[in-house]
């Protein structure tokens, strides 16, 4: 296993990654949604993350995990859906939780195997909103412990409160 720091000359990569990720994770987005995604990865998306860390797989010497960061906000936690279920979204997420124990993200309550995953790592839902672009419901989670103290600036930072 190696881990590393995003570099610019992975941008390719890790877009096409997150695109297929989330096409299998997300069948409830319209086709719509995914040509104007692929575009907000490359020019919004990874240019916004201030800290991104990758995963690579040793026998194929690919990116196949990452997880990126905007301050304390987990944009993203993406494993290849061909090395799902091997426990290496666990280890990325402990990875996220180490370095930012705080950590909030928001997950599409349809996506109900992610959401079962952050409760399985110990995240509570704080809030939920519709998102604007797709219509559907997203929850914002972070730490259970932190879930009856979550903040009012966590909220409107994150959801526009």
């Amino acid at each position: 296993m190696m881990i590393r720091p995003f570099l610019q000359s992975d941008t390719d990569e890790v877009a096409a990654l997150w695109l297929r990720a989330l096409r299998a994770s997300h069948a409830f987005l319209p086709p719509s949604f995914w040509g104007r995604l692929e575009q907000d990865i490359r020019t919004l998306y990874l240019p916004m993350s201030d800290e991104t860390v990758l995963h690579i797989d040793d026998a194929a010497g690919r990116i196949d995990a990452f997880i990126a960061f905007a301050g304390e906000y987990l944009g993203a936690l993406v494993v290849d859906p061909q090395a799902q279920g091997r426990g290496l979204g666990s280890r990325m997420f402990r990875i996220a939780r180490r370095m930012h124990p705080a950590l909030t993200l928001t997950v599409y309550r349809d996506n109900v195997r992610a959401v079962e995953f952050y409760r399985r790592h110990g995240l509570a839902v704080y809030a939920e909103r519709r998102n604007e672009d797709t219509g559907h419901v997203e929850y914002l989670m972070g730490p259970a412990e932190q879930a009856a103290i979550s903040s009012n600036e966590t909220l409107k930072q994150h959801f526009k409160v």
